[in-house]
């Protein structure tokens, strides 16, 4: 190759890497500009299009957070999921992950926990693991999970905790207590109602109860078959196992648990 050829080729490389790079440094300006005009305005739909100016340009994970955030907002869930999907960094994951949760999808959620935390061993996927866990049902994974959290976080832990074993008022109570900080579901009106010296049962029938209310429905199954296990004849017991197989979509189970309650109690409305 001729001198003159080399020559020409180092100029044509050295222009095509300032031009990259020339292109970069713009659409990073650009798009932090986008950015910032979202921020300083507070119509939602002036939000949308700046956030999504700015994601065409460069897809930082702090913008498509925010945008994700507020398309939830608007109940565009859809497209919170699609600007989520496909992208690698823990805290989107994280935020998918909870998303895939509200929306009752426990595989994908649970998928896309176990991504954030192989990444990077965090608190906010343990605390979505935990929470997959309990709407399979299975304390037993849920408690492994709540393990690591506590090394990591032991106020969430606490928190979780708390969650994790309402089946044991006692239990349940003393995490809550450890806790700094506890919003999780409503605890904390649930541990202002219900006091220890409560009828067990009845205790375990609220904390089923809130399961339930929660769409915790395997968990709250298996606790309210726990309670008709020590006592058959309980009627409210029958009345929110009927309401739990109802929205499990049994509804075999649903007549006969209701069956049972009028039983019971023949003047059951």
């Amino acid at each position: 190759m001729s001198k003159k050829r080399i020559i020409i080729l180092t100029i044509i490389t050295i222009t095509l890497i300032g031009a990259i790079v020339g292109y970069l440094f713009w659409a990073n300006q650009k798009a932090d500009y986008y950015s910032q005009v979202s921020r300083e305005t507070s119509d939602k739909q002036d939000k949308i299009i700046n956030l999504e100016k700015s994601l065409t340009l460069w897809g930082k994970p702090e913008n498509i957070i925010a945008l994700a955030d507020i398309y939830i907002s608007i109940g565009r869930n859809d497209l919170a999921e699609k600007v989520m999907v496909g992208r690698g960094e823990v805290d989107i994951l994280n935020k998918l992950g909870n998303l895939y949760l509200t929306e009752n999808k426990v595989k994908e959620a649970e998928n896309t926990f176990t991504k954030a935390k192989n990444k990077k061993l965090n608190s906010d996927s343990l605390k979505g693991l935990i929470l997959v866990e309990l709407k399979d049902g299975d304390r037993g994974v849920a408690e492994n999970y709540l393990s690591q959290l506590s090394s990591l976080d032991s106020n969430s832990a606490s928190c979780y905790g708390s969650f994790v074993y309402l089946n044991d008022f006692k239990k349940a109570k003393d995490s809550f207590i450890k806790a700094k900080k506890c919003d999780l579901y409503g605890l904390d009106k649930y541990f202002t109602l219900y006091k220890e010296t409560q009828n067990p049962l009845y205790l375990k029938l609220q904390a089923a109860n809130l399961y339930y209310s929660q769409n915790y429905l395997n968990l709250a199954e298996n606790d309210i078959l726990a309670i008709l296990a020590e006592k058959d004849n309980y009627r409210d017991a029958h009345v929110l196992a009927s309401k739990i197989y109802e929205k499990l979509g049994d509804q075999v189970k649903t007549n006969e648990h209701k069956q049972k309650a009028q039983e019971i109690d023949p003047y059951l409305n």
